[in-house]
């Protein structure tokens, strides 16, 4: 393999950039020839990944939070749809919510050590993701994404998060949570999903292709990357008590069953309202002001080593 590091400094509240002498000291130790380079501002990551797969490199370490790996990954798809080349993927996870390698048996946020053993290794697994196209104004927004989309409340919470400058990992969310339930207005959102529809007042429409979001909440329980299918969580307008009772439940996937919640796995979905709503994918604001958004599963689309 010829391996290329993406090191987004920034993540983490800084934290990636801070244990970098920390990181190349374990890739060495570990024997491992690579190159590494470093964002220097939000997208930094995937022109970073057209342009090292450009040069021959052929696996990819994203080493950072979600929004590193979803632009790794932007990256890695935009190289082959414009038959640039392909690479394989890599995670080293340093992020503030490092909600897809929860996925992942035996990562651990922040564990260098056995990050760097599994690119040592060399194992790959094949791993769903999604492909979305966001209606927002005169503009249509093309984006991929490896662990979930957001639509509603749930993006308006990625918006507040990086206002949280104080607190990392959920207790940001927690804070940004607050934030967004103290302004977000819930529309009617049409939901269509493999030839079904329902149509509702809703906080917020959650596609999942991992289990978790939110810097740790169980959004999707039957989440599986690499099931060909996305997993669907909508829940409806809710009382300001209701969201602080159901609030815990979120955390711990048991909100599945309550009345307000519908759920469905599906390989095509769409969302679109009357009313602007944000959309945001694994966790970094795509659009705030979408009218509609198209989902669907690209199965087995990247070869993650794992």
């Amino acid at each position: 393999m010829k391996i290329c590091v993406i090191l987004n400094p920034a993540a983490g509240r800084g934290v990636a950039g801070q244990r970098r002498a920390e990181l190349e000291a374990a890739l060495r130790r570990a024997d491992l020839a690579y190159t590494l380079v470093a964002t220097h501002s939000r997208g930094g990551a995937t022109e970073l990944a057209f342009q090292a797969i450009d040069r021959g490199f052929d696996c990819l370490v994203a080493v950072g939070g979600d929004g590193t790996i979803n632009e790794v990954v932007n990256g890695i798809i935009g190289s082959r749809q414009r038959d640039l080349g392909d690479a394989k993927l890599g995670i080293i996870p340093l992020g503030t919510g490092s909600d897809f390698v929860r996925a992942l048996a035996g990562f651990s946020d922040g564990d260098l050590n056995s990050s760097v053993q599994r690119i040592t290794a060399g194992v790959t697994r094949p791993v769903d993701l999604g492909q979305i196209v966001v209606e927002a104004g005169n503009q249509e927004l093309h984006r991929i994404f490896i662990n979930g989309l957001g639509a509603g409340i749930d993006a308006q919470v990625a918006v507040e998060v990086p206002k949280i400058t104080w607190l990392s990992g959920i207790g940001a969310y927690i804070v940004a949570s607050m934030r967004a339930l103290a302004t977000y207005r819930p529309g009617v959102m049409s939901v269509r999903y493999d030839g079904k529809e329902f149509r509702r007042k809703l906080y917020f429409a959650t596609i999942g292709n991992g289990r978790f979001q939110g810097g740790g909440f169980l959004m999707t329980p039957s989440g599986v990357i690499d099931d060909g299918l996305l997993d669907l969580c909508a829940v409806q307008s809710l009382r300001f008590d209701q969201v602080i009772r159901y609030y815990p439940k979120l955390i711990e996937g048991t909100h599945v069953s309550l009345r307000v919640v519908t759920t469905a796995q599906a390989r095509s979905l769409s969302i679109a309202s009357a009313r602007p709503f944000p959309v945001a994918t694994d966790g970094e604001v795509v659009a705030t002001d979408a009218s509609a958004v198209h989902i669907e599963v690209m199965p087995g689309a990247i070869q993650l080593l794992a």
